[in-house]
């Protein structure tokens, strides 16, 4: 296994990379920004501290590992170095004052992971998630770093293809039973349930503060449906729901996925322009549709919704994160595909949200909750249990890694 993953590995690292890079802006930019990254990385660390090695892979997985991050800080002395493998990391305008660098994970090959383990040389290492990376895990396990991996959800290909790079880790946290019961059937021991940070990740967020006066005084007197992480599947229903219900006193709120300049300039002439924009400085009153055209601000605005719009469902495996709405006790509506996602199944049994397959479903619904006042106070409460119940014990996590 070894031998033929390093053997990929080079083959993606010196063919295919540079071949993608021709017509692909964004593998350029992979390829940029990891030039004389080692370097940059050594010549950034302080030899003289120690620190705790934290990945993920993207926004999202640093998203749900703040709470985690938090409390690791007010346990450990050390200094927290966070990766991203994806760009997307990079984005937020500003992280969270626990974490002291941040850097790309350079990739996986031999050699890259024996330099960056030498240079950084952290006491803890620990990984978000679903980011297996064996060149890394083996690097750490040969220095006898103690490593984890959080929030894991088993996988089948992953769980047996890389069923010796899993045993290495010191323990596996996962979030859910299911995932427990799949690795122990594999043979592995050292798992421990935990639950899903996405939980406590979203309450964490309420307590945020998110000040746009432009937003509320637009809002202001108004309901409104906050459709988040929405693809042209999502938006097509949406869309049409919009131009065919004149409602009074009604706004509309869509946050694409994609926020590049020509997907915002395609839904704005789906209204003929006559949209707001987050970013825009002055709002129109009279255009009921506001975009939003950045990133890492979806989360509060949902607290704006009267009810929410969750998208992805329309993809197999591509249902965003409901827990950022279910927080403040909106009603949620997703489309069809959420059997992957064990949080919409739970709280589709609950009735705190619902699954629509097509247009004429997502009218007789969302009119439904906009309708029925008592309804919407009954899953308000259903959400906020949901919620509650399901919280993450950060502690127990920290004094087991502590206890190692």
């Amino acid at each position: 296994m070894n031998i033929a993953y390093n053997i990929l590995i080079d083959i993606f690292k010196k063919i295919l990379l540079p071949i993608a890079s021709i017509v692909s802006d964004r593998i350029k930019s992979f390829i940029k920004v990891r030039i004389n990254l080692l370097e940059k990385i050594s010549s950034d660390v302080d030899k003289n501290k120690e620190y705790i090695w934290i990945h993920a892979a993207s926004l999202g997985e640093y998203e749900l590992a703040i709470p985690l991050i938090k409390e690791i800080k007010k346990k450990f002395k050390e200094e927290i170095i966070l990766t991203f493998f994806s760009e997307s990391g990079f984005k937020l305008d500003k992280r969270i004052n626990e974490i002291s660098h941040t850097y790309y994970l350079p990739i996986d090959t031999k050699n890259n992971a024996r330099k960056f383990i030498k240079i950084i040389n952290p006491k803890i290492a620990i990984f978000i998630k679903s980011e297996i990376w064996p060149n890394y895990v083996k690097e750490l396990s040969k220095k006898n770093i103690n490593t984890y991996i959080v929030n894991y959800s088993y996988n089948k290909f992953v769980s047996k293809i890389l069923n010796n790079t899993i045993r290495k880790f010191n323990k596996i946290y996962v979030q859910d039973k299911i995932s427990m019961k799949k690795l122990e059937s594999l043979g592995l021991n050292n798992i421990e349930y935990s639950g899903n940070l996405k939980f406590n990740r979203a309450l964490l967020q309420k307590k945020e503060i998110y000040k746009n006066d432009r937003l509320h005084k637009y809002l202001k007197g108004h309901k409104c449906l906050v459709c988040g992480s929405t693809w042209i599947e999502d938006e097509e229903i949406i869309i049409k729901y919009i131009k065919s219900n004149e409602i009074k006193d009604f706004k509309y709120i869509i946050a694409p996925h994609i926020v590049s300049k020509e997907n915002i300039e395609r839904i704005k002439n789906k209204f003929e322009k006559k949209v707001n924009l987050l970013s825009d400085n002055k709002y129109n009153i009279h255009y009921n549709v506001l975009i939003v055209d950045s990133i890492g601000v979806l989360k509060y605005i949902y607290k704006f919704a009267y009810v929410s719009y969750v998208g992805g469902g329309f993809k197999i495996k591509g249902l965003h994160n409901i827990l950022e709405s279910c927080i403040y006790g909106n009603p949620i509506i997703i489309g069809k595909n959420y059997k992957f996602f064990n949080e919409a199944e739970d709280l589709i049994g609950l009735k705190g949200g619902f699954s629509i397959k097509n247009s004429t479903e997502f009218k007789e619904i969302l009119n439904e909750l906009l309708s029925n006042e008592k309804k919407r106070k009954e899953i308000k409460t259903i959400n906020s249990k949901f919620i509650n119940d399901n919280l993450v014990s950060i502690n127990q996590i920290i004094n087991s890694i502590k206890n190692e």
